[in-house]
């Protein structure tokens, strides 16, 4: 279960300019939907901001023109989040993070999230991840279904810049929200000073 503080608002087609202190939502490392936090272990309050670019894909969502009318902008208490490292090359790794529509109605999601690395005591690592491609279309994510984007960092000893601390802590604002989801674990590894997100894909 998420824990949720601060309220929804911003445009449907990008994160916020930044992280409102203490909105976040939070759950357990996992490659599954997210678990709740233990108990006595609180998510960090921290001020963070947005994110970046291009489009992956994702399980049962699918993309479509933006209409007047339709299903509604995915809520943060709608969404529930995990975490998996995809494959690696060329220096190159990419990280999937899949959003699961928990509701009982279908939802959209446009744009970018906000993604940043996050301490135990609610400071920031780093920057916020940058854009990576382009914006996409309206993602529409059936009750059950999910979407993705993909992080992007570099392999250690590339560009010979080193990595970043781990973080305690993920933390994403679906766009279009200023609540944030927020997962325990320990990556992304960021190294090489690169550190981007693709928009929400089905």
């Amino acid at each position: 279960m998420f824990f949720a503080a601060g309220a929804a608002g911003c445009n449907d087609d990008s994160s916020p300019s930044a992280e409102p202190a203490g909105s976040s939502r939070s759950a357990d490392d996992s490659t599954s939907p997210a678990a709740p936090i233990a108990p006595g272990e609180h998510a960090p309050a921290g001020t963070a901001a947005p994110s970046t670019p291009s489009a992956p894909s994702a399980s049962a969502a699918t993309s479509a023109p933006a209409t007047g009318s339709g299903p509604g902008r995915c809520t943060t208490e709608a969404l529930t989040m995990s975490l998996r490292q995809g494959d690696a090359g060329a220096g190159q790794i990419h990280y999937r993070l899949t959003l699961v529509n928990k509701s009982s109605d279908s939802c959209t999601l446009t744009g970018f999230p906000g993604v940043s690395l996050i301490r135990r005591d609610g400071s920031m690592i780093g920057e916020p991840a940058d854009r990576e491609g382009a914006a996409g279309r309206v993602t529409v994510i059936r009750a059950g279904d999910s979407a993705e984007v993909t992080l992007h960092t570099l392999n250690r000893g590339i560009k010979g810049s080193g990595c970043w601390d781990r973080p305690d802590y993920l933390r994403v604002y679906p766009p279009g929200s200023r609540e944030a989801l927020t997962l325990r674990t320990s990556q992304p590894l960021i190294c090489g000073g690169l550190f981007r997100t693709t928009a929400v894909s089905g």
